[in-house]
């Protein structure tokens, strides 16, 4: 499979580029493989212009375009529902009526062109959910799997999952028990067409006489216990995707999909940034002066040996390669950076004073001096 190309050399755009110069690149490619002006072989121009969709999709949404450029493609395909991105996931089906309807072409929805208007006829997916998750650091580095208990809706066992209490049902005379109902709309020489759900049975396609008492329409609500499993190396504000665990569709159709969107608790001790760690580590000033070996802690809970040249100074930072969070795209892992802090004790002895003062002596005088000749 061909490698992804970079979002911003899809749009021709660069990587601080504005939302307003995004729009204009993306609205210049659109036009461009319209297929009924572009010289591209038309499966080629779907292929482009669905490249340079994904590619606009990230860059306008401000959550996806940080983890893409923090994580690149690796960062953003858990955004998308099928772990990579297809049209359900694109958000600004408005962009691309607005652009079409300005070009006046006619003889339908260019929109169902590429978004596939007639598939909306068929079976539903479920409603997708979201479900916000807080993890340690810890947990972020190693990976985890948690059980979480959610409530989701369920045929009811008294009704079977009619909603009817004898357990008759028959078919709403307004949808004729397709559940929906049509709206055309016309913009310019362009028309579109809309399908919801029928406002008479909510989308069922059932017209029940009896209602039964211990449901909503042969549905209920129970929880019910999912298994999460979190990569190593997530960070906060990623997306996960869990397929069939969201509602389940009510006309035959798939259930929807559970995202999970974690959250890295702040640590006591160390900072993150992407895949790299920071912590700050107190260190004497004999140790400073003279060199020493300190212990620090890591992420996993042990010590690792750091030496301290002599003659460091306060705010110096030391590298340990490999010791901070794994990469999300399963190359290594970052570094741990050790900010050195020097602590000035707040009691002496007069004989730890006397000392610092005859190592002072000649700093001492030279700065009286310069007094002095002033």
């Amino acid at each position: 499979m061909a490698e992804k190309r970079d979002y911003y050399e899809v749009l021709g755009v660069e990587r601080q580029a504005g939302e307003e110069e995004v729009k204009k690149a993306y609205r210049q490619l659109a036009r461009q493989y319209h297929p009924d002006v572009t010289k591209e072989d038309p499966k080629v121009a779907e292929e482009r212009f669905k490249e340079i969709s994904e590619a606009y999709e990230v860059l306008m949404d401000k959550q996806k375009r940080d983890l893409y450029d923090k994580y690149g493609h690796a960062g953003v395909n858990s955004q998308f529902q099928g772990g990579g991105f297809n049209w359900n996931d694109f958000t600004h089906q408005g962009d691309i009526r607005d652009i079409f309807g300005d070009m006046g072409f006619g003889g339908g929805s260019i929109f169902d062109m590429f978004f596939g208007g007639g598939r909306s006829r068929g079976p539903h997916q479920g409603q997708s959910l979201r479900y916000d998750l807080d993890i340690t650091l810890e947990e972020a580095a190693e990976g985890i799997t948690k059980e979480v208990n959610l409530p989701l809706t369920v045929k009811c066992e008294a009704c079977k999952g009619t909603g009817s209490k004898s357990g008759k049902e028959g078919i709403c005379q307004q949808c004729k028990g397709t559940g929906q109902v049509q709206r055309v709309e016309r913009r310019g020489y362009s028309q579109f067409i809309s399908v919801g759900a029928c406002p008479k049975c909510g989308g069922t396609g059932k017209d029940i006489k009896d209602p039964c008492p211990e449901c909503d329409g042969g549905w209920t609500r129970k929880r019910q216990k999912i298994s999460l499993e979190i990569p190593k190396g997530v960070d906060t504000g990623m997306r996960l995707r869990v397929a069939g665990a969201g509602e389940p569709s009510t006309d035959g159709g798939p259930p929807g999909d559970l995202y999970v969107v974690v959250n890295v608790r702040d640590h006591k001790v160390f900072k993150r940034d992407g895949a790299d760690l920071y912590t700050t580590q107190e260190i004497s000033f004999p140790e400073a002066a003279l060199g020493a070996t300190i212990d620090v802690p890591t992420l996993g809970g042990k010590k690792a040996e750091v030496p301290i040249p002599a003659g460091t100074q306060p705010g110096d930072v030391q590298r340990l390669k490999g010791l901070g969070m794994p990469r999300m795209e399963g190359h290594g892992k970052g570094d741990l950076y050790i900010r050195l802090k020097l602590v000035v004790p707040k009691k002496l002895t007069a004989e730890q004073k006397d000392l610092l003062r005859k190592f002072d002596g000649d700093g001492a005088k030279k700065r009286l001096f310069g007094r002095n000749k002033g």
